[in-house]
């Protein structure tokens, strides 16, 4: 379903109704996204353009505790939401067949790229 100019104010209204905070915002963009017969990542790009949409903060790195090598482990799931939230954040349009692809060392490595290049 393509959207129109009704569609897109309908998701926005609806978000704002839900009063998201970052730790509800990506379940409330699924839920409009079931509603409105959309992908979630579509409903995340109308909201980011419409400059409502409430991100998802980043966790805090936790202390090494030492016998380690390498960076805090995160999951690949929690990689690729972090990638996808920064293509859109970009304005641009996320092909989720090619992201669910990516390990998640990729997603952190891409993600990284776009949100330094934001500087």
């Amino acid at each position: 379903m393509a959207w129109t100019d009704e569609l897109k104010a309908e998701a926005v209204t609806l978000y704002e109704a839900a009063e998201p905070t970052p730790e509800n915002s990506m379940e409330i963009v699924k839920d409009i996204a079931d509603e409105l017969d959309q992908s979630p990542n579509g409903v995340r790009m109308i909201l980011t353009k419409a400059g409502v949409y409430v991100k998802k903060t980043p966790a805090a790195k936790a202390a090494s505790t030492g016998g380690t090598t390498g960076g805090t482990r995160v999951s690949k799931a929690a990689a690729q939401e972090a990638l996808i939230a920064a293509i859109t954040d970009a304005g641009k349009t996320v092909d989720e067949e090619i992201v669910s692809k990516l390990t998640g060392k990729a997603a952190q490595y891409f993600t990284t790229l776009l949100v330094s290049n934001e500087d």
